[in-house]
């Protein structure tokens, strides 16, 4: 699991503050503040909400404990031998 914080970028950003004030108005000056100076938010609050997903993720038993490591796709360097379905199989949903 690997949190994204919203980033709004211009036109992005007043579509978004325009529906934030028409449906939770009280939200506004928070969202202002946030994205005050960049199309980010500030790098701390970015850093506070990777790491409560991360204390959720480890509560829950999923996920890497390590940031970094949550980025990284795994790769064997060996292709698979086989497809896992034969092409044109319709897998069954349950």
């Amino acid at each position: 699991m690997t949190p994204i914080v919203l980033h709004l970028r211009p036109g992005a950003r007043e579509w978004f503050m325009g529906w934030l004030e028409a449906t939770h108005p009280a939200l506004v000056s928070r969202y202002r503040t946030l994205y005050r100076t960049s199309s980010y938010a500030a790098k701390s609050y970015q850093d506070d909400v990777c790491a409560q997903v991360r204390e959720l993720a480890r509560a829950a038993g999923i996920g890497s404990h390590e940031p970094v490591e949550a980025r990284r796709i795994r790769h064997t360097g060996q292709p698979a031998d086989e497809p896992v379905a034969p092409v044109g199989d319709q897998l069954a949903l349950m």
